[in-house]
Parts: C-alpha cells; sequence; structure tokens
C-alpha cells in the first residue's frame, strides 16, 4: 500500500437505521453536481495504470483538491461482541446482537506538500448510542461478560489531530464503480500497560484489524472541474475492548462494522442529533482544524490514558 492513512473511525450506514435515515434524505448523491460541471474544461479519461491519476483520483474522493474546502465523512454502525469459546465446549449455534450502535464523522482538509503529495489535517468525532439511536453517558459492562459486571461511564471518541499523509492509493476497478481499498493491521505497545492500568487493558500490545473501502464512480472521476466527487465508504475494524468498558485481560474481541458516505453539504448534512451532541461537547469539530499540528496523532487509548491520569475518569456512574 503505497500512502500512509492509518485511522478513519472510520470507524464507526445502514445500521443506525434512525439516525441514518435523515442523512439519506438530505444528502445530494452526486449526480447534480456532475451534470452541473459537465462540460466546463476538456473531457477526462482516467487511466488506473497511472500512479499520478490513481493518486490523484483517489484524494479526490478521500477529499478535495481545494485545501480551504472542509471535507466531512459521516459514519454510522454496530459494534458486537466477539468473545471466545472454551475449546474443549461445543457451543451450538449462536448468531449473537449488537451490544451498540455508533456513528460519527471525520473532517478535513487537504494541503498540497509537493505534486501526488498532500498533508490530510483532520480530527473525528465517534459517539456510542444504545439499540434505539439514542447517545449514552452510561452502560452495563455485563454485555460483554465483564468478571465484575457494573455500569461504567462512556467516553465518546474526539481525536483531534489525525493527520497522515498521502501520496497514493491502492485501486479496484469493478464495471463503473472505482474503489480504493485499505486493510490496516497493527500492533504496537500500548499507552495502557497492564501494571498500570490493569482493569482498563486488554494487554501490553495493542492490536486492532481495519478495512476500509472508499467507493465512487468512473463518471464522476471524469467530470472535468470538481474538486471533489461524491463517495461512499464501508468500515469494519476488529479490536480489543475498549478502556472505558472496564473487561481488563478479559478474551474476546469487538467486531465493528460500519458504512458511511461523504457530505455533499458538510456539516448542515450530519444529523441533528450528532450536531447537537458537538455543538454541546466540542463545537470546534464543526470545522478541519486551521493547521497541521506539530503533536502525535490523538487515540483514543492515549486519550484514555489522560483522562485517567488527570483524574477526570471515575470509573463509576452515578
Amino acid at each position: 500500500m503505497r500512502f500512509n492513512l492509518v485511522s478513519f473511525l472510520i470507524v464507526s450506514s445502514l445500521g443506525c437505521a434512525q439516525n441514518g435515515a435523515e442523512t439519506k434524505n438530505r444528502v445530494v448523491d452526486g449526480r447534480d453536481a456532475i451534470a452541473d460541471t459537465a462540460g466546463d474544461s476538456e473531457p477526462i479519461v482516467l487511466d488506473v495504470t497511472d500512479p499520478n491519476e490513481v493518486s490523484l483520483a483517489f484524494l479526490k474522493t478521500r477529499g478535495s483538491l481545494n485545501p480551504n474546502e472542509d471535507v466531512f465523512y459521516y459514519w454510522t454502525g454496530l459494534i458486537y461482541d466477539r468473545s471466545r469459546a472454551d475449546p474443549e465446549d461445543y457451543a451450538g449455534y449462536d448468531y449473537g446482537l449488537p451490544i451498540l450502535r455508533f456513528e460519527g464523522f471525520n473532517v478535513a482538509r487537504f494541503e498540497p506538500v509537493e505534486p501526488g503529495v498532500y498533508d490530510m489535517v483532520t480530527r473525528e468525532v465517534n459517539v456510542y448510542q444504545d439499540m434505539s439511536g439514542t447517545i449514552i453517558d452510561c452502560w452495563y459492562n455485563g454485555k460483554i461478560g465483564a468478571e465484575n459486571p457494573k455500569r461504567v461511564p462512556v467516553v465518546h471518541v474526539t481525536n483531534d489531530p489525525v493527520n497522515f499523509q498521502i501520496s497514493g492509493a491502492d485501486v479496484v476497478e469493478l464495471g463503473e464503480h472505482i474503489i480504493f481499498p485499505m486493510e490496516v493491521v497493527i500492533s504496537y505497545d500500548s499507552p495502557l500497560p497492564i501494571n498500570e492500568y490493569a482493569a482498563y487493558s486488554a494487554g501490553n500490545t495493542y492490536e486492532s484489524t481495519e478495512l476500509f473501502n472508499f467507493y465512487t464512480t468512473r463518471e464522476a472521476l471524469e467530470t472535468p472541474g470538481l474538486d471533489s466527487v461524491p463517495a461512499h465508504i464501508s468500515w469494519s475494524r476488529v479490536g480489543q475492548y475498549l478502556p472505558w468498558m472496564q473487561a481488563g485481560q478479559q478474551v474476546g474481541n469487538l467486531v465493528y462494522h460500519a458504512q458511511g458516505m461523504k457530505l455533499e453539504n458538510g456539516w448542515e448534512d450530519v444529523p441533528e442529533n450528532l450536531r447537537e451532541w458537538v455543538e454541546t461537547n466540542v463545537p470546534e469539530y464543526r470545522t478541519a482544524p486551521a493547521a497541521i499540528a506539530p503533536t502525535r496523532n490523538m487515540t483514543s487509548w492515549r486519550f484514555f490514558k489522560k483522562l485517567i491520569d488527570g483524574g477526570d475518569y471515575s470509573g463509576q456512574c452515578e
């Protein structure tokens, strides 16, 4: 893989029908924008064997050629608990049910560094919800079989910065569809080592797998005059239990499955319930950062460590 884009949580869309329907009804599918710009300049013929053309096509799909444009990707989906069966047991069939819903967005700008290379200046929000789609502040960790089940405070995702540099892309062509896949299979020393954060740490090594697909069309990419093209995303993740779930070293994983899209009208197309939460809690997330940050990227694990170390996470729900 030729580009260095490691996270889009993406995380976390049809899985959240109540909230996703509102967005689906408001977001233009892009065909009007394509029609409006047709004929602006010479026709484009995308050559998917040319790395430079593919890099530019991916930038228009993931972001925008306009460095002043804030690009919003919205997603929504479900989280499942993938516990491990005893090797000597016969558990029978269990298709399982989701334990949480989630939805969020990433807002980004793309600044040119040199030909074919762009800085992605971004931050992202992801909120956890009950199965009705209501954003929650507390959650019962008995749903994942925690050893000492109780209601625990939820820590939503507010990661800033989440910056990367794009310098290429893999591409798959299926008929008129152009797809940019990305697979991130990663492990590194956990910010939450067991000897210091036993109740919150799954292990001394952080491990996760994230699988992305960014979808657009040849028609959109070959339309002259477009800085940004309509696009959709699918995202799956297999990862450790979240620190706020207080599962300790319990054996098992969370499985995320989400769908999303680039929002035609940016912030205005974010669902109302999510806009209200952002305006109340992190209003700066209505726009992308003004400049690329010199600091290390923020992750949910590093953010949780800051809360614990600062005495800002009690571990108890009132």
